[in-house]
Protein backbone atom coordinates (compact mmCIF):
# COMPACT_ATOMS: atom_id res chain seq x y z
CA UNK A 1 0.00 0.00 0.00
CA UNK A 2 1.68 3.18 -0.76
CA UNK A 3 1.95 5.85 2.17
CA UNK A 4 0.38 9.09 1.80
CA UNK A 5 2.72 12.08 1.18
CA UNK A 6 3.18 15.63 2.34
CA UNK A 7 0.28 16.76 0.66
CA UNK A 8 -2.16 14.71 2.91
CA UNK A 9 0.68 15.91 5.85
CA UNK A 10 0.08 19.51 4.97
CA UNK A 11 -3.94 19.24 4.66
CA UNK A 12 -4.32 17.45 8.19
CA UNK A 13 -1.66 20.02 9.74
CA UNK A 14 -3.91 22.81 8.26
CA UNK A 15 -7.06 20.64 9.96
CA UNK A 16 -5.68 20.80 13.26
CA UNK A 17 -8.44 22.39 15.69
CA UNK A 18 -10.97 22.47 12.81
CA UNK A 19 -13.21 19.42 13.85
CA UNK A 20 -16.69 20.23 14.55
CA UNK A 21 -18.61 19.06 17.36
CA UNK A 22 -17.39 16.73 20.64
CA UNK A 23 -18.95 13.84 19.45
CA UNK A 24 -22.58 13.94 21.27
CA UNK A 25 -24.29 13.71 17.91
CA UNK A 26 -23.08 10.10 17.55
CA UNK A 27 -25.78 8.36 19.10
CA UNK A 28 -28.50 9.53 16.63
CA UNK A 29 -30.11 7.73 14.09
CA UNK A 30 -28.02 6.62 11.37
CA UNK A 31 -29.73 7.50 7.27
CA UNK A 32 -30.78 3.45 7.26
CA UNK A 33 -32.61 3.32 10.39
CA UNK A 34 -29.78 1.42 12.72
CA UNK A 35 -30.46 2.04 16.75
CA UNK A 36 -29.01 4.14 18.98
CA UNK A 37 -26.38 2.50 21.02
CA UNK A 38 -27.24 2.47 24.71
CA UNK A 39 -24.78 4.71 26.82
CA UNK A 40 -22.31 3.32 28.59
CA UNK A 41 -22.71 -0.10 26.27
CA UNK A 42 -19.80 0.24 24.50
CA UNK A 43 -16.11 1.08 26.05
CA UNK A 44 -13.83 3.72 24.61
CA UNK A 45 -12.06 2.89 20.95
CA UNK A 46 -9.11 1.20 21.24
CA UNK A 47 -6.07 3.20 20.31
CA UNK A 48 -5.34 2.86 16.47
CA UNK A 49 -3.10 -0.27 15.97
CA UNK A 50 0.06 -0.64 13.69
CA UNK A 51 -1.81 -2.29 10.47
CA UNK A 52 -0.65 -5.75 9.78
CA UNK A 53 1.56 -6.39 6.61
CA UNK A 54 -1.02 -7.85 4.57
CA UNK A 55 -3.10 -4.57 4.93
CA UNK A 56 -0.28 -2.43 4.25
CA UNK A 57 0.40 -4.59 0.95
CA UNK A 58 -3.17 -4.85 -0.10
CA UNK A 59 -5.29 -2.16 -2.28
CA UNK A 60 -8.19 -1.41 0.27
CA UNK A 61 -11.39 -0.59 -1.75
CA UNK A 62 -14.29 0.62 0.20
CA UNK A 63 -17.46 0.43 -1.39
CA UNK A 64 -19.88 3.06 0.46
CA UNK A 65 -18.61 5.98 2.49
CA UNK A 66 -21.04 8.91 3.35
CA UNK A 67 -19.46 12.24 3.37
CA UNK A 68 -22.14 14.12 2.83
CA UNK A 69 -24.69 13.07 4.64
CA UNK A 70 -22.61 13.25 7.95
CA UNK A 71 -21.86 16.75 6.92
CA UNK A 72 -25.27 17.64 6.60
CA UNK A 73 -26.02 16.10 10.12
CA UNK A 74 -23.20 16.92 12.09
CA UNK A 75 -20.79 18.86 10.29
CA UNK A 76 -18.46 16.93 9.88
CA UNK A 77 -15.62 17.29 6.62
CA UNK A 78 -12.94 15.04 5.98
CA UNK A 79 -10.49 17.10 7.76
CA UNK A 80 -12.65 17.02 11.28
CA UNK A 81 -10.68 14.87 13.23
CA UNK A 82 -14.17 13.11 14.69
CA UNK A 83 -15.16 12.04 11.66
CA UNK A 84 -15.46 8.62 10.75
CA UNK A 85 -13.76 9.10 7.38
CA UNK A 86 -11.27 12.49 8.43
CA UNK A 87 -7.91 12.27 6.69
CA UNK A 88 -6.26 11.18 8.93
CA UNK A 89 -8.53 7.97 9.71
CA UNK A 90 -8.91 6.56 6.02
CA UNK A 91 -4.57 7.21 6.50
CA UNK A 92 -4.47 4.79 9.49
CA UNK A 93 -6.73 2.92 7.69
CA UNK A 94 -4.80 2.07 4.82
CA UNK A 95 -8.08 2.76 2.39
CA UNK A 96 -6.54 3.30 -0.88
CA UNK A 97 -9.98 3.87 -2.53
CA UNK A 98 -13.30 5.10 -2.13
CA UNK A 99 -16.69 5.16 -3.34
CA UNK A 100 -18.77 8.52 -1.33
CA UNK A 101 -21.94 8.08 -1.58
CA UNK A 102 -24.68 10.52 -3.03
CA UNK A 103 -27.98 9.93 -1.10
CA UNK A 104 -30.30 12.48 -3.00
CA UNK A 105 -30.02 10.21 -5.95
CA UNK A 106 -33.53 9.00 -4.76
CA UNK A 107 -34.87 12.11 -3.89
CA UNK A 108 -34.98 14.59 -6.81
CA UNK A 109 -33.01 16.30 -9.75
CA UNK A 110 -32.44 19.39 -7.28
CA UNK A 111 -31.39 17.26 -4.58
CA UNK A 112 -28.59 15.02 -6.73
CA UNK A 113 -27.16 18.45 -7.69
CA UNK A 114 -26.79 19.27 -4.41
CA UNK A 115 -25.36 16.19 -3.23
CA UNK A 116 -22.72 16.69 -6.51
CA UNK A 117 -21.96 20.47 -5.61
CA UNK A 118 -21.36 19.46 -1.52
CA UNK A 119 -19.29 16.07 -2.46
CA UNK A 120 -17.31 18.41 -4.54
CA UNK A 121 -16.84 21.27 -2.11
CA UNK A 122 -15.85 18.06 0.73
CA UNK A 123 -12.98 16.51 -1.37
CA UNK A 124 -11.66 20.47 -2.73
CA UNK A 125 -11.51 21.60 1.22
CA UNK A 126 -8.85 19.24 1.50
CA UNK A 127 -6.04 20.97 -0.82
CA UNK A 128 -5.56 18.14 -3.25
CA UNK A 129 -5.48 15.26 -0.15
CA UNK A 130 -8.26 14.08 -1.86
CA UNK A 131 -9.39 14.07 -5.15
CA UNK A 132 -12.83 12.82 -7.30
CA UNK A 133 -11.22 10.54 -10.25
CA UNK A 134 -13.33 9.34 -12.86
CA UNK A 135 -11.72 6.45 -13.91
CA UNK A 136 -9.08 3.53 -11.68
CA UNK A 137 -5.99 4.88 -13.52
CA UNK A 138 -6.85 8.57 -13.02
CA UNK A 139 -7.14 6.73 -9.01
CA UNK A 140 -4.12 4.87 -9.37
CA UNK A 141 -2.36 8.11 -10.34
CA UNK A 142 -3.54 9.67 -7.52
CA UNK A 143 -2.92 7.11 -4.99
CA UNK A 144 0.91 7.04 -6.28
CA UNK A 145 1.23 10.91 -5.30
CA UNK A 146 -0.39 10.16 -2.09
CA UNK A 147 -3.75 11.80 -2.28
CA UNK A 148 -6.95 9.56 -1.58
CA UNK A 149 -8.92 8.76 -5.03
CA UNK A 150 -12.82 9.66 -4.59
CA UNK A 151 -15.28 7.48 -7.14
CA UNK A 152 -19.01 8.55 -7.03
CA UNK A 153 -21.92 6.21 -6.21
CA UNK A 154 -25.37 7.10 -7.07
CA UNK A 155 -28.20 5.74 -4.56
CA UNK A 156 -31.10 5.32 -6.27
CA UNK A 157 -31.68 6.55 -10.02
CA UNK A 158 -34.85 8.16 -9.67
CA UNK A 159 -33.54 11.74 -9.96
CA UNK A 160 -32.60 10.63 -13.84
CA UNK A 161 -35.90 8.59 -14.59
CA UNK A 162 -37.35 11.61 -15.95
CA UNK A 163 -34.65 12.49 -17.91
CA UNK A 164 -33.04 11.34 -21.56
CA UNK A 165 -31.03 7.99 -19.74
CA UNK A 166 -28.33 8.22 -22.18
CA UNK A 167 -27.44 11.60 -21.46
CA UNK A 168 -28.00 11.96 -17.73
CA UNK A 169 -25.56 9.17 -17.07
CA UNK A 170 -22.79 10.54 -19.34
CA UNK A 171 -23.29 13.42 -17.44
CA UNK A 172 -22.97 11.90 -14.02
CA UNK A 173 -19.38 9.92 -15.22
CA UNK A 174 -18.15 13.47 -16.41
CA UNK A 175 -18.44 13.95 -12.85
CA UNK A 176 -16.71 11.09 -10.98
CA UNK A 177 -19.76 8.62 -10.99
CA UNK A 178 -18.68 5.53 -11.05
CA UNK A 179 -21.57 2.92 -10.31
CA UNK A 180 -25.00 3.67 -9.84
CA UNK A 181 -27.87 2.14 -7.57
CA UNK A 182 -31.01 1.21 -9.41
CA UNK A 183 -33.26 2.01 -6.85
CA UNK A 184 -33.65 3.42 -3.34
CA UNK A 185 -35.95 2.74 -0.05
CA UNK A 186 -38.76 3.13 -2.72
CA UNK A 187 -40.33 1.61 -6.08
CA UNK A 188 -39.31 3.73 -8.46
CA UNK A 189 -39.51 3.79 -12.58
CA UNK A 190 -36.45 1.26 -12.48
CA UNK A 191 -37.25 -1.51 -9.92
CA UNK A 192 -39.06 -2.45 -6.67
CA UNK A 193 -36.94 -2.36 -3.13
CA UNK A 194 -36.25 -5.04 -1.12
CA UNK A 195 -38.33 -3.40 1.32
CA UNK A 196 -41.60 -3.26 -0.41
CA UNK A 197 -44.79 -4.91 1.10
CA UNK A 198 -45.95 -8.00 -0.18
CA UNK A 199 -44.70 -9.45 -3.64
CA UNK A 200 -41.95 -6.83 -4.85
CA UNK A 201 -41.74 -6.56 -8.58
CA UNK A 202 -38.61 -6.83 -10.33
CA UNK A 203 -36.35 -4.67 -12.96
CA UNK A 204 -39.22 -2.76 -15.91
CA UNK A 205 -38.64 -2.28 -18.88
CA UNK A 206 -36.59 1.02 -18.35
CA UNK A 207 -34.99 -0.48 -15.32
CA UNK A 208 -33.26 -2.92 -17.92
CA UNK A 209 -32.56 0.20 -20.43
CA UNK A 210 -30.88 1.73 -17.30
CA UNK A 211 -29.12 -1.71 -17.05
CA UNK A 212 -27.95 -1.56 -20.53
CA UNK A 213 -27.00 1.87 -20.71
CA UNK A 214 -24.38 1.69 -17.59
CA UNK A 215 -22.90 -1.24 -19.08
CA UNK A 216 -22.01 0.56 -21.99
CA UNK A 217 -21.34 3.61 -20.15
CA UNK A 218 -18.71 1.66 -17.80
CA UNK A 219 -20.63 2.18 -14.46
CA UNK A 220 -21.27 -0.50 -12.20
CA UNK A 221 -24.60 -1.33 -11.60
CA UNK A 222 -25.65 -1.34 -7.89
CA UNK A 223 -28.42 -3.74 -6.44
CA UNK A 224 -28.29 -2.90 -2.84
CA UNK A 225 -31.92 -1.80 -2.04
CA UNK A 226 -33.40 -4.12 -5.14
CA UNK A 227 -35.72 -6.56 -4.89
CA UNK A 228 -34.74 -9.98 -4.75
CA UNK A 229 -36.64 -10.53 -7.95
CA UNK A 230 -34.51 -7.22 -9.45
CA UNK A 231 -31.24 -8.91 -8.32
CA UNK A 232 -31.83 -11.82 -10.44
CA UNK A 233 -33.38 -10.06 -13.56
CA UNK A 234 -30.36 -8.01 -13.17
CA UNK A 235 -27.58 -10.89 -12.86
CA UNK A 236 -29.79 -13.61 -15.10
CA UNK A 237 -31.82 -12.12 -17.57
CA UNK A 238 -29.74 -9.46 -18.47
CA UNK A 239 -26.36 -10.52 -17.89
CA UNK A 240 -25.00 -7.84 -15.92
CA UNK A 241 -22.27 -7.54 -14.13
CA UNK A 242 -23.18 -6.04 -10.51
CA UNK A 243 -22.53 -5.23 -6.61
CA UNK A 244 -24.41 -5.26 -3.77
CA UNK A 245 -22.58 -1.93 -2.24
CA UNK A 246 -23.39 -2.58 1.05
CA UNK A 247 -25.48 -5.47 2.67
CA UNK A 248 -24.42 -8.32 4.91
CA UNK A 249 -26.32 -12.02 4.93
CA UNK A 250 -30.00 -12.76 5.70
CA UNK A 251 -28.84 -16.27 7.31
CA UNK A 252 -26.99 -14.23 10.63
CA UNK A 253 -29.50 -11.39 10.81
CA UNK A 254 -32.79 -12.12 8.48
CA UNK A 255 -33.19 -8.26 7.10
CA UNK A 256 -34.82 -7.05 3.79
CA UNK A 257 -31.60 -5.52 2.97
CA UNK A 258 -29.83 -9.05 3.25
CA UNK A 259 -29.00 -11.33 0.91
CA UNK A 260 -29.94 -14.97 1.19
CA UNK A 261 -26.98 -17.49 0.58
CA UNK A 262 -28.29 -17.98 -3.01
CA UNK A 263 -27.80 -14.19 -3.84
CA UNK A 264 -24.95 -14.45 -2.62
CA UNK A 265 -23.26 -17.92 -4.52
CA UNK A 266 -25.07 -16.17 -7.54
CA UNK A 267 -22.61 -13.05 -6.90
CA UNK A 268 -19.81 -15.14 -6.85
CA UNK A 269 -20.67 -17.14 -10.01
CA UNK A 270 -21.52 -13.94 -12.08
CA UNK A 271 -18.24 -12.02 -11.10
CA UNK A 272 -19.72 -9.70 -8.88
CA UNK A 273 -19.51 -8.60 -5.02
CA UNK A 274 -21.44 -7.98 -1.90
CA UNK A 275 -19.82 -5.29 0.27
CA UNK A 276 -20.45 -6.22 3.93
CA UNK A 277 -22.22 -3.48 5.91
CA UNK A 278 -20.93 -2.40 9.29
CA UNK A 279 -24.67 -1.14 10.26
CA UNK A 280 -25.57 -2.69 13.00
CA UNK A 281 -29.21 -3.34 12.39
CA UNK A 282 -27.99 -5.44 9.34
CA UNK A 283 -25.64 -7.33 11.34
CA UNK A 284 -26.73 -8.28 14.71
CA UNK A 285 -30.57 -9.84 15.45
CA UNK A 286 -32.12 -9.02 18.77
CA UNK A 287 -30.13 -5.96 19.98
CA UNK A 288 -28.34 -4.16 17.39
CA UNK A 289 -26.98 -1.92 19.43
CA UNK A 290 -24.64 -4.27 20.85
CA UNK A 291 -22.89 -5.41 17.94
CA UNK A 292 -19.10 -5.63 17.83
CA UNK A 293 -16.25 -6.48 15.37
CA UNK A 294 -16.78 -9.91 15.82
CA UNK A 295 -20.34 -9.61 14.12
CA UNK A 296 -18.50 -8.06 10.42
CA UNK A 297 -16.42 -10.92 11.25
CA UNK A 298 -19.07 -13.55 11.18
CA UNK A 299 -20.96 -12.03 8.43
CA UNK A 300 -17.39 -12.42 6.18
CA UNK A 301 -16.75 -15.55 7.65
CA UNK A 302 -20.11 -16.92 6.17
CA UNK A 303 -19.91 -15.47 2.57
CA UNK A 304 -16.20 -17.77 2.72
CA UNK A 305 -18.07 -20.69 4.39
CA UNK A 306 -20.25 -20.62 1.12
CA UNK A 307 -17.26 -20.60 -1.13
CA UNK A 308 -17.69 -17.41 -2.54
CA UNK A 309 -14.81 -15.43 -1.18
CA UNK A 310 -14.60 -13.90 -4.32
CA UNK A 311 -17.92 -12.10 -4.10
CA UNK A 312 -16.84 -10.78 -0.68
CA UNK A 313 -15.82 -6.75 -0.20
CA UNK A 314 -15.62 -4.30 1.98
CA UNK A 315 -18.69 -1.80 2.09
CA UNK A 316 -18.32 -0.24 5.60
CA UNK A 317 -21.19 2.67 5.16
CA UNK A 318 -19.20 4.96 7.64
CA UNK A 319 -20.17 8.24 7.75
CA UNK A 320 -23.83 6.71 6.92
CA UNK A 321 -24.01 4.69 9.94
CA UNK A 322 -23.17 4.52 13.79
CA UNK A 323 -20.64 1.58 13.54
CA UNK A 324 -20.48 -2.01 15.84
CA UNK A 325 -17.99 -1.36 18.60
CA UNK A 326 -13.89 -2.01 17.39
CA UNK A 327 -14.70 -0.53 14.38
CA UNK A 328 -15.87 3.20 15.06
CA UNK A 329 -14.10 4.42 12.39
CA UNK A 330 -11.93 3.88 9.06
CA UNK A 331 -8.76 4.10 10.82
CA UNK A 332 -9.33 0.59 12.71
CA UNK A 333 -9.87 -1.62 9.72
CA UNK A 334 -6.68 -3.07 10.29
CA UNK A 335 -8.22 -4.10 13.41
CA UNK A 336 -10.59 -6.30 11.38
CA UNK A 337 -7.93 -7.58 8.89
CA UNK A 338 -5.76 -9.19 11.96
CA UNK A 339 -9.10 -10.46 13.31
CA UNK A 340 -9.66 -12.42 10.20
CA UNK A 341 -5.99 -13.18 9.97
CA UNK A 342 -6.07 -15.18 13.34
CA UNK A 343 -9.49 -16.91 12.35
CA UNK A 344 -6.83 -18.28 9.21
CA UNK A 345 -7.39 -16.29 6.95
CA UNK A 346 -4.67 -16.52 4.09
CA UNK A 347 -3.21 -13.38 2.98
CA UNK A 348 -4.69 -14.37 -0.30
CA UNK A 349 -8.14 -14.33 0.92
CA UNK A 350 -7.07 -11.34 2.75
CA UNK A 351 -6.39 -9.03 -0.27
CA UNK A 352 -9.19 -10.51 -1.82
CA UNK A 353 -11.97 -9.82 0.47
CA UNK A 354 -9.86 -5.82 1.42
CA UNK A 355 -10.20 -4.79 -2.12
CA UNK A 356 -8.50 -7.21 -4.75
CA UNK A 357 -12.44 -8.14 -5.53
CA UNK A 358 -13.90 -4.86 -5.33
CA UNK A 359 -10.86 -3.77 -7.65
CA UNK A 360 -11.47 -6.54 -10.13
CA UNK A 361 -15.23 -5.73 -10.43
CA UNK A 362 -14.24 -2.04 -10.59
CA UNK A 363 -12.24 -2.93 -13.81
CA UNK A 364 -14.82 -5.04 -15.64
CA UNK A 365 -17.32 -3.03 -15.24
CA UNK A 366 -14.94 0.54 -16.45
CA UNK A 367 -14.30 -2.10 -19.41
CA UNK A 368 -17.55 -2.13 -20.35
CA UNK A 369 -17.60 -6.04 -19.50
CA UNK A 370 -21.37 -7.73 -18.21
CA UNK A 371 -21.22 -11.10 -15.42
CA UNK A 372 -19.68 -13.71 -18.81
CA UNK A 373 -16.78 -11.80 -19.84
CA UNK A 374 -15.91 -10.77 -16.45
CA UNK A 375 -16.18 -14.20 -14.84
CA UNK A 376 -12.71 -15.88 -13.28
CA UNK A 377 -14.20 -18.98 -14.84
CA UNK A 378 -17.05 -19.65 -17.23
CA UNK A 379 -20.40 -17.82 -15.16
CA UNK A 380 -23.41 -19.99 -13.66
CA UNK A 381 -26.58 -19.06 -13.74
CA UNK A 382 -29.61 -20.50 -12.46
CA UNK A 383 -32.44 -21.64 -14.71
CA UNK A 384 -35.73 -20.44 -14.53
CA UNK A 385 -37.80 -23.83 -13.23
CA UNK A 386 -41.13 -24.66 -12.21
CA UNK A 387 -41.91 -26.94 -9.89
CA UNK A 388 -45.08 -28.31 -11.33
CA UNK A 389 -46.18 -31.64 -9.30
CA UNK A 390 -45.54 -32.83 -6.02
CA UNK A 391 -46.28 -37.06 -5.81
CA UNK A 392 -46.74 -38.93 -2.60
CA UNK A 393 -47.70 -37.16 0.69
CA UNK A 394 -46.54 -33.32 1.28
CA UNK A 395 -48.17 -30.09 3.05
CA UNK A 396 -47.39 -26.70 2.09
CA UNK A 397 -48.63 -24.59 -0.76
CA UNK A 398 -46.84 -25.68 -3.66
CA UNK A 399 -48.18 -22.98 -5.81
CA UNK A 400 -46.25 -20.29 -4.35
CA UNK A 401 -43.33 -22.20 -3.59
CA UNK A 402 -41.57 -20.89 -7.00
CA UNK A 403 -40.46 -17.74 -8.38
CA UNK A 404 -38.88 -18.47 -11.52
CA UNK A 405 -35.71 -19.45 -10.60
CA UNK A 406 -35.69 -21.23 -7.25
CA UNK A 407 -38.00 -23.36 -5.26
CA UNK A 408 -37.96 -21.03 -2.23
CA UNK A 409 -39.34 -22.43 0.92
CA UNK A 410 -41.14 -25.41 -0.77
CA UNK A 411 -43.39 -28.03 0.80
CA UNK A 412 -42.49 -30.43 3.40
CA UNK A 413 -42.35 -34.05 1.56
CA UNK A 414 -42.80 -37.48 3.02
CA UNK A 415 -40.11 -40.04 2.41
CA UNK A 416 -42.27 -41.37 -0.41
CA UNK A 417 -42.92 -37.46 -2.21
CA UNK A 418 -41.11 -36.40 -5.15
CA UNK A 419 -41.39 -32.96 -5.94
CA UNK A 420 -40.38 -32.06 -10.32
CA UNK A 421 -38.83 -28.90 -11.69
CA UNK A 422 -39.09 -28.49 -15.19
CA UNK A 423 -36.55 -26.58 -16.59
CA UNK A 424 -37.80 -23.83 -18.63
CA UNK A 425 -34.97 -22.15 -20.72
CA UNK A 426 -32.68 -24.82 -23.15
CA UNK A 427 -30.33 -22.06 -23.78
CA UNK A 428 -28.01 -22.19 -20.75
CA UNK A 429 -26.60 -25.77 -20.11
CA UNK A 430 -27.60 -27.48 -17.14
CA UNK A 431 -24.07 -27.49 -14.73
CA UNK A 432 -25.21 -28.51 -11.71
CA UNK A 433 -27.90 -29.17 -9.27
CA UNK A 434 -28.19 -27.58 -5.87
CA UNK A 435 -30.17 -28.22 -2.96
CA UNK A 436 -30.46 -26.21 0.50
CA UNK A 437 -32.86 -27.71 3.60
CA UNK A 438 -32.49 -29.57 6.78
CA UNK A 439 -28.39 -30.53 7.14
CA UNK A 440 -28.23 -33.57 6.75
CA UNK A 441 -31.08 -34.78 4.90
CA UNK A 442 -30.30 -37.21 2.32
CA UNK A 443 -32.55 -36.35 -1.06
CA UNK A 444 -32.01 -38.75 -4.45
CA UNK A 445 -32.51 -37.03 -7.16
CA UNK A 446 -33.53 -37.96 -11.19
CA UNK A 447 -32.64 -36.47 -13.92
CA UNK A 448 -35.17 -36.97 -16.97
CA UNK A 449 -35.26 -35.95 -20.84
CA UNK A 450 -38.22 -35.43 -22.48
CA UNK A 451 -39.08 -38.68 -23.22
CA UNK A 452 -38.89 -39.63 -19.33
CA UNK A 453 -35.72 -41.50 -20.30
CA UNK A 454 -33.47 -41.39 -16.80
CA UNK A 455 -30.03 -39.48 -17.31
CA UNK A 456 -28.73 -39.33 -13.83
CA UNK A 457 -29.57 -40.77 -10.39
CA UNK A 458 -27.61 -39.99 -6.98
CA UNK A 459 -28.07 -39.42 -3.84
CA UNK A 460 -26.88 -35.52 -1.90
CA UNK A 461 -26.34 -35.10 1.30
CA UNK A 462 -26.43 -32.32 2.77
CA UNK A 463 -24.26 -30.92 4.74
CA UNK A 464 -23.93 -29.30 7.89
CA UNK A 465 -24.99 -26.08 6.23
CA UNK A 466 -28.08 -27.61 4.97
CA UNK A 467 -26.40 -27.33 1.30
CA UNK A 468 -25.79 -30.20 -1.31
CA UNK A 469 -24.94 -30.15 -4.80
CA UNK A 470 -25.19 -32.87 -7.79
CA UNK A 471 -23.12 -32.04 -11.18
CA UNK A 472 -25.52 -32.34 -14.16
CA UNK A 473 -24.94 -33.78 -17.92
CA UNK A 474 -24.50 -30.81 -19.67
CA UNK A 475 -24.40 -32.12 -23.07
CA UNK A 476 -27.43 -34.39 -22.57
CA UNK A 477 -31.21 -32.88 -23.25
CA UNK A 478 -32.08 -32.75 -19.67
CA UNK A 479 -35.37 -31.46 -19.36
CA UNK A 480 -36.75 -32.11 -16.31
CA UNK A 481 -35.51 -33.50 -12.21
CA UNK A 482 -37.15 -35.11 -9.60
CA UNK A 483 -36.29 -35.02 -5.86
CA UNK A 484 -37.27 -37.38 -3.36
CA UNK A 485 -36.33 -36.91 0.25
CA UNK A 486 -35.28 -39.91 2.39
CA UNK A 487 -36.90 -38.76 5.48
CA UNK A 488 -39.62 -35.80 6.06
CA UNK A 489 -38.23 -33.15 5.19
CA UNK A 490 -38.67 -29.46 3.75
CA UNK A 491 -36.82 -28.85 0.59
CA UNK A 492 -36.10 -24.99 1.15
CA UNK A 493 -34.67 -23.88 -2.29
CA UNK A 494 -33.73 -25.98 -5.58
CA UNK A 495 -31.66 -24.27 -7.89
CA UNK A 496 -30.39 -25.85 -11.38
CA UNK A 497 -27.14 -23.53 -12.30
CA UNK A 498 -26.29 -23.44 -16.02
CA UNK A 499 -23.46 -22.41 -18.45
Amino acid sequence: MMRWNAIAAVALGMAAGCGSGDGAEERKLDLVGAVERKAGAVAAPPPEATAPSVHETAFVVDLIQDFVFRKRRDGWTLLSKEAHTSLEREKAGGVDLVLAALPGGAAGRRDLDDDLAQMEALVGGTSGAAVIVKSLAEARAARARGALPVMLLLEGADAVAAGDLAAELDGLAGRGVAAVGIVGERANAFADPASSPGDPGGLTERGAELVRLCRERGLLVDLTHASRRAFWDALVREGALVAVTHAAARALRDHPRNLDDLQILGLARGAGVVGIVFNPDFLRPGDPAAATIDDVVAHAAHVRRLGALEALALGTDFGGVNPPAGLEHTGLLPELTARLAREGWSPEELSAALGGNALRVLEAAEAGQGSAEASLRTPLRPIPITCDAVSGEFSGALDAACDGYVLADGPKLAASSAQRLRLEDVRLAPAKLELFGEPGTPWQVEAQDLSGKVLIRRIVALGPDGRGELPLPEKRKLTRLFVFPTRVSVLREAVVWGR
